[in-house]
């Protein structure tokens, strides 16, 4: 069941416009040191509309994101009074006019609150979310059933021989054409049997409302039909010019039942009896039944990807625009039944791209919490495992974070999200009511009454230097972490949060890879897993009690073919597919591992053909990965550290650019800590060092030995630089240390005063605090303005 994303002209002008013009697309540093409009796309906030807001007010708050640096804003109804109607539409026209003034280029968010699927409240219940319910009636051998049937909420019925509490899985008999004009009729063969009827019912769905069924073509349907289609009918003519897409917010999944779940559990070859009756009642052998519950729950979030997700991209991509939008992703709510069917890799990989979210205090500098931190992982495994064009993932970021934002953390934020892979940034928010609004600030320029304002521009520049750099090309990266997905709902399971930190500090890069890519797509090749331009060294496999059987016969190929292969915590010993048991899983594990006993950091087993096994802690440390990749099995990691204290936190992203090795590498340690690394990293060319905060380039001392180049480099706490590998060596300003470099000129800063005539309401929350003895800095060249807009 597998995603794909085909180009399109929106996608291709989007993926940072690199056609543009011919000049510019040749020239990586121009592009780099003065961004364009092109590359300024994938930098661009929420945008809010009420309804309330006159042209000015609009078309002035408009011109400050343009100001700001921004190439791109959502139209987002916060709700608007008028949603999908005409005052919805005349906000988006001036909205769109001014955008073709400034160069910006527009997406539209599909609510008129939040979650996205809940039209406003107007669901009508035929197309809202749908629970499952079953009716169980026993009935012995040569006795008549009959029970009245809902015709309306029919879904099947289905006899099975009572095996104690549960049935027979082979004796299953469809009784679904039995139950003609209401009633359904049956005279039981010999033995003890079960009738189950199977029904839905409406969701009662969230505060109350309706959210669409995404399980059901006719609800998607009408979903397209009353929601997206209208945009299209009044703006039709910008679809893939100024109007990039749709933006959906935090959907949710009530309901596991819709019109498409048994064809698709067909489609995936499996019974859906066996699926049905495991979901609502019990079969009687043990493997059986978890291998049947787990085809139920896959179909079903299959379903309800594909049919809605794949539905909008489809419908997006035939008219040059995308879809993308983020669920809800902390507390592994990436895998909560009612808020992503369980498994959001199913619904993100029908998108455009991935997407997460990045709000409130979710990331702390400093903090290494496993309720959030890995969520940018989860956010670019989808684009690179799914194949989205130029690895795009994208962030709303800083959302309800308060108008105390400060940008060192903000620069700290955005660094952790570009050297996870995330590289399309959506900031939290500009407010045509600022500062006169309390709805979930930050609220970027605040009508004026921000006095960091003029930083804005310098954190706009900054991620849109990173992610013109770090998307496009190839990502390379060492380690395919199998990700677990619905093996979390039929068994012991540990989510990937602990081993991606453990990798990631050991600065070895990871994706999180699902099952169906590594068995259907990934190309093994003697020691490495090919994924399009991937190339993987290194396969993890979860710490899971069950998991699918084709999954970890292709692991133990990998093994036997030269690769690496992980485990920890726990190994595998139960089956996910009908028909392969248990214990043809146990004795591939055995075969991958042996009897591995305790985790430790020695290799458990070593092939004929080299490759080698191990079985790590659950919570693995930085030490154990480097014991066992670097020191064991040979496997440098993406940027070698030979002297000077990481303290942990000294994060890469490697990536092939134009010709280029281009190396990430961002010191995300929370302090003021200058620290002095000796490093090594292993790319053909001349190393240079790419400033992409204060938009430098220079050189550092450097030695090359074969295919690896040594150096010392010095960086601050929070700071981040990029090492590009250039063809030809040039005669570059040195890189200066830390001591002679400065704070650059110092400017100070006051409050706007209230402008004449405005009602005395005070700023939004936490406007200008903490700015005592603040020493703020912006481009000498740029100091830009602070004025309230018309």
């Amino acid at each position: 069941m597998r995603a794909t994303y085909p180009l399109t002209i929106a996608m291709a002008a989007l993926a940072l416009a690199q056609l543009g013009d011919a000049a510019r697309a040749d020239n990586l540093e121009e592009r780099f040191l003065s961004p364009g409009p092109e590359e300024r796309q994938l930098t661009g906030p929420l945008f809010w509309l009420h309804g309330d807001e006159s042209r000015e007010q609009l078309e002035g708050t408009l011109r400050k994101v343009a100001e700001g640096g921004n190439g791109c804003f959502t139209a987002e109804s916060r709700p608007h009074s008028d949603w999908l109607g005409f005052g919805w539409y005349r906000d988006l026209q001036i909205c769109l006019a001014e955008a073709r003034r400034l160069g910006l280029k527009m997406w539209i968010f599909d609510e008129k609150w939040w979650p996205s699927g809940e039209v406003g409240g107007e669901v009508p219940p035929a197309y809202g979310s749908k629970w499952i319910d079953m009716a169980a009636f026993p009935v012995s051998g040569g006795e008549e059933v009959t029970s009245i049937v809902d015709e309306a909420h029919f879904v099947a019925a289905v006899a099975g021989r009572v095996s104690g509490d549960a049935v027979v899985g082979e004796t299953l008999i469809d009784l679904s054409d039995e139950a003609a004009d209401g009633l359904l009729e049956w005279t039981a063969p010999e033995g003890e049997w079960t009738v189950m009827v199977f029904t839905w019912r409406p969701s009662e769905g969230r505060r109350g409302r309706l959210l669409v069924d995404g399980a059901s073509q006719d609800a998607v349907d009408w979903y397209i039909e009353t929601v997206y289609q209208p945009h299209y009918d009044h703006f039709g003519h910008e679809y893939g010019s100024i109007i990039q897409g749709y933006f959906y917010d935090e959907p949710e999944t009530w309901g596991d039942w819709g019109t498409e779940v048994l064809p698709m559990i067909e489609e995936m070859g499996g019974d859906w009896m066996r699926a049905l009756v495991a979901w609502k009642h019990r079969l009687g052998d043990d493997d059986e039944q978890l291998a049947a519950k787990y085809l139920y729950q896959d179909a079903l979030a299959e379903a309800w990807g594909r049919t809605l997700y794949g539905g909008l991209r489809d419908w997006c991509h035939d008219r040059d625009v995308l879809s993308i939008g983020h669920w809800l992703e902390h507390g592994r709510e990436y895998l909560h039944p009612r808020l992503c069917a369980g498994n959001v890799f199913q619904m993100l990989k029908y998108s455009s791209m991935g997407g997460i979210d990045a709000v409130f205090t979710q990331f702390k500098p400093g903090v290494k919490d496993d309720n959030t931190y890995q969520t940018p992982k989860l956010g670019s495994s989808v684009s690179h495992a799914y194949g989205a064009p130029d690895d795009l993932a994208m962030v709303e970021i800083f959302g309800a974070r308060g108008q105390d934002l400060g940008y060192p953390e903000m620069k700290w934020w955005t660094d952790h999200m570009h050297v996870s892979g995330i590289n399309f940034h959506i900031p939290h928010s500009f407010n045509p009511r600022a500062p006169y609004d309390t709805d979930c600030p930050p609220y970027f320029y605040n009508g004026g009454y921000e006095p960091r304002w003029p930083l804005y521009k310098v954190y706009a520049d900054y991620t849109t230097r990173l992610s013109h750099m770090l998307t496009g090309g190839r990502h390379v990266c060492p380690v395919a972490l199998l990700y677990l997905g619905n093996s979390y709902h039929v068994g012991e399971a540990t989510t990937p949060e602990d081993m991606t930190t453990a990798l990631q500090d050991a600065l070895y890069d990871c994706d999180w890879i699902p099952y169906e890519v590594f068995e259907d797509d990934m190309a093994i090749d003697g020691g490495s897993l090919g994924l399009r331009e991937e190339e993987y060294r290194v396969l993890i496999v979860p710490a899971v009690e069950a998991i699918p059987h084709a999954t970890l016969q292709k692991a133990r190929a990998f093994l036997e073919s030269g690769g690496v292969v992980i485990g920890y915590g726990r190994l595998p010993s139960r089956s996910t597919t009908l028909g392969e048991g248990s214990a043809d899983v146990r004795d591939l594990a055995r075969a991958i591992w042996g009897e591995p006993g305790e985790p430790s950091t020695q290799a458990c087993k070593t092939a004929d053909s080299g490759g080698r096994s191990y079985f790590l802690p659950e919570k693995p440390t930085v030490g154990d990965v480097q014991a066992v990749l670097a020191a064991d099995a040979g496997i440098r990691p993406t940027l070698e550290v030979l002297e000077g204290d990481t303290g942990d936190w000294l994060h890469v992203l490697h990536r092939r650019k134009d010709g280029r090795d281009v190396f990430f590498v961002s010191n995300n340690n929370w302090d003021h800590r200058v620290r002095d690394f000796t490093l090594r990293a292993v790319a053909p060319g001349h190393l240079e060092v790419w400033d992409p905060l204060r938009a430098e380039i220079t050189s550092v001392p450097h030695e090359r030995e074969g295919t690896a180049v040594t150096f010392d480099l010095t960086l601050a706490g929070g700071e981040s630089v990029l090492l590009v590998f250039q063809p030809r060596p040039r005669d570059l300003p040195a890189r200066l240390p830390h001591d002679l470099t400065g704070m650059g000129r110092r400017i100070a800063i006051e409050r706007v005063s209230v402008p004449a005539g405005e009602p005395a309401v005070p700023p939004a929350r936490g406007a200008g605090e903490g700015l005592s003895g603040a020493e703020w800095i912006w481009h000498a060249a740029d100091p830009g303005e602070v004025e309230p807009c018309e």
